[in-house]
């Protein structure tokens, strides 16, 4: 015969259960050590043992709640510190974005030749994707956002009225980090709609648009933008947090990954179609818009990375 265990046992191993093995040993002491101080001291008031044991574990509440508040693990998905914030992005993001992809859908499907309800439903669908995705991401940020221990320990710290933030002006910061995910949706729109609406046709008769078609059908398009949701993501995460230098540096590795394909495409001539240029009359115009390309993917990108280590140097001469 095996002996059961208490409810104190049962209580106890499902609270250790989620916690670190390093931190298991103490707690469990600790914990131990309450329990039976509180049974004692509702045992001297006359209750009897059971009754007195079930009252203290009903007390402390659910383990795995008790468990985090041991480990300072969140128990929620987005707190109340940020929730405003994440909120005031969200709809900021729904508001703009959305409306511009129903707008960019149903221009190009119509024109493609598809009735107009046909259209409209594939737009309506595409711009309800559109929506789940943008919430999803969004949610993702700044649910890591919530678990930086950095910013955590900051907002758990005593307030005091010196802490207050400078008055953001309107054209600061976050103004601009707005701007350049609409200046992104922009760019994207008209390069779609260059590849699509913009093709002409070539000298087999086929439709060619100004970026290679080796290129388009591999994928490539979709890694950089895949970058560009990833380089926001990332601002918006240090726009929290705090620019640090090992933010600066995290920042210009991605930035470097991004151009550096960018910039050897345009350069080696695998970015821009030949055939497009010829086609509309301006041969040898695709080594005029690769040089446009180099210069202005260096200066952004470039100008993006040392933009994050001139903020990392603001913040250490303002400690």
């Amino acid at each position: 015969m095996t002996a059961t265990s208490s409810p104190t046992d049962r209580y106890v191993a499902a609270t250790l259960r989620s916690l670190p093995e390093r931190q298991r040993q103490d707690i469990e002491a600790e914990l131990r050590a309450l329990i039976a101080d509180a049974i004692d001291d509702r045992r001297e008031a006359g209750a009897d043992a059971d009754s007195a044991e079930r009252e203290v574990l009903t007390g402390l509440g659910a383990p795995a709640r008790l468990a985090a508040s041991y480990s300072d693990r969140s128990l929620y998905l987005i707190g109340p510190e940020f929730y405003l914030d994440y909120l005031r992005v969200l709809k900021l993001l729904l508001s703009t974005l959305v409306p511009l992809w129903f707008v960019f859908f149903a221009l190009v499907t119509f024109t493609d030749g598809s009735p107009a309800e046909v259209a409209f439903g594939g737009a309506l669908y595409s711009a309800f994707e559109t929506a789940v995705t943008i919430a999803f991401f969004t949610t993702l940020v700044f649910a890591i956002i919530e678990r930086v221990s950095a910013v955590r320990t900051k907002r758990k710290a005593t307030w005091d009225p010196s802490s207050l933030p400078e008055v953001r002006k309107k054209t600061g910061y976050f103004t601009e980090l707005i701007g350049g995910v609409i200046f992104l949706a922009v760019i994207v729109i008209a390069l779609v709609l260059a590849q699509t609406l913009g093709a002409v046709e070539g000298a087999d008769g086929t439709k060619v648009g100004p970026v290679s078609s080796g290129l388009w059908e591999s994928g490539v398009f979709y890694i950089a933008l895949l970058f560009g949701i990833a380089s926001i993501s990332f601002h918006v995460l240090a726009y929290y947090t705090g620019w640090s230098t090992a933010n600066a540096i995290a920042n210009a590795v991605l930035v470097v990954l991004f151009a550096a394909p960018a910039i050897w495409l345009a350069a080696s001539g695998r970015l821009l179609s030949e055939e497009y240029f010829s086609a509309v009359g301006w041969p040898g115009g695709e080594n005029v818009i690769a040089v446009v390309v180099i210069v202005v993917v260096t200066l952004l990108t470039g100008g993006d990375a040392v933009d994050g280590f001139v903020r990392a140097s603001k913040k250490r001469r303002t400690r």
